[in-house]
């Protein structure tokens, strides 16, 4: 039996599936592309419909097949495609995200998940978005990459509603949104990232030194992996008294293996010069002199061949200075030398917007949020002052 409503009729047919159908401008009866598995996604076309009529963009729905045959996967591919060339193309590091992402949970994967990619888009509900979000957090214990992809789908989707090819975006799963909470690095000690640097020195057998740069940079310097990376030879510059690293480029992972330098930062506050910590002055000029080649444009951290190091090389060869400096268990990735900066340079006296300008960090809040922590050295320190002035 067809439930009336004030804007067609919703009939549930034997199978249990329901179908929309109405009358249009033209006096004709139109039915859905497509049944529908409940009430609420049969009335949610109907809104569609009615709302086209209302702001006079209707067309039959017949007539709108020309996406009936394209699907999810294929759409997406040909988004990814877009978004590499023309006028809104992405940084190259940020494309490569966007495809590893969108291949990892859509594309390539399996499973449940993987039904999403081969459902027509002319056909896609958000029933359909929100059985795939189910399938990918239960498969994959990783909410930033999920949350990733999910964003990616929805701004894809969008793109086919910009283009007319759809009418609505269907991808609105409000958990699917929430940012996760994220792991908070503990302030690192000085005297385990020195030990830990130290255990790249090329003075231990069989290291042969080219590494301990990038942990001098990334753990005493606040440089992200990329920067350091992403450095040159003419991107120092030694007076004799003073060392200065000039921020003006980053290096990226190919999706064809290697890494690829190029001439702009993550952003436009990651251009910015950095002093290196006299205690550290030796170990640069040694780098320079041994391992780094003598073209202006030579990688800084180079492998043997004369190669950007990969990142992943640095990590895996990390993981073992961090072994033989015995600190196995410690938690520390390169990104921690950032935390331990912000927290030094602030607990020092430095006002936080110098502390930014350092850091290549405009957003204050994220220094002061994210980033800062506080030493108990300090606090208990501060602690004692204000126990003395109780005291008088």
């Amino acid at each position: 039996m067809a439930q009336r409503r004030s804007f067609g009729e919703i009939s549930k047919l034997p199978s249990g599936r329901y179908r929309a159908r109405y009358t249009g401008p033209d006096g004709r009866r139109h039915k859905a592309p497509q049944t529908y598995h409940s009430r609420d996604d049969a009335a949610g076309w109907l809104r569609q419909q009615e709302k086209l009529i209302e702001f006079d963009a209707w067309t039959p729905p017949e007539s709108s097949t020309r996406t009936a045959d394209t699907t999810v996967g294929e759409w997406l591919t040909k988004w990814l495609d877009m978004r590499r060339r023309g006028t809104t193309a992405l940084e190259p590091s940020t494309w490569e995200n966007y495809e590893k992402t969108l291949r990892w949970r859509i594309l390539d994967t399996t499973g449940d998940a993987a039904k999403l990619r081969a459902i027509p888009l002319s056909r896609l509900t958000r029933r359909d978005v929100a059985s795939w979000w189910d399938a990918i957090t239960t498969t994959f214990d990783t909410p930033p990459t999920n949350r990733a992809a999910y964003l990616r789908l929805h701004t894809a989707i969008q793109a086919a509603v910009d283009r007319d090819l759809i009418t609505t975006n269907p991808v609105s799963v409000p958990d699917a949104r929430k940012r996760p909470t994220p792991h908070r690095k503990d302030l690192p000690e000085a005297d385990v990232m020195n030990a830990i640097t130290d255990a790249l020195d090329h003075r231990h057998p069989r290291i042969d030194g080219r590494y301990k740069i990038i942990a001098i940079l990334t753990f005493f310097h606040g440089l992200r992996i990329g920067e350091a990376l992403g450095l040159r030879r003419r991107d120092i510059t030694d007076d004799g008294d003073t060392i200065t690293i000039h921020i003006k480029g980053n290096a990226y992972r190919s999706k064809d293996g290697g890494m690829i330098r190029k001439d702009t930062t993550k952003t436009t506050a990651g251009y910015r010069d950095v002093p290196i910590f006299a205690r550290f002055h030796n170990d640069i000029r040694w780098h320079l002199t041994h391992i780094t080649r003598d073209h202006p444009d030579a990688p800084l951290c180079a492998t043997a061949e004369g190669n950007i190091v990969m990142d992943t090389s640095y990590r895996t060869t990390l993981t073992r200075a961090k072994q033989r400096a015995g600190y196995a268990d410690v938690r520390l990735s390169p990104h921690y030398g950032r935390v331990w900066l912000i927290t030094t340079l602030a607990e020092a006296g430095m006002p936080i917007p110098a502390v930014g300008e350092i850091l290549g960090q405009r957003d204050l809040r994220t220094i002061t949020e994210v980033y800062m922590r506080y030493s108990k050295a300090a606090r208990d320190q501060i602690l004692d002052q204000v126990n003395q002035k109780i005291l008088g």
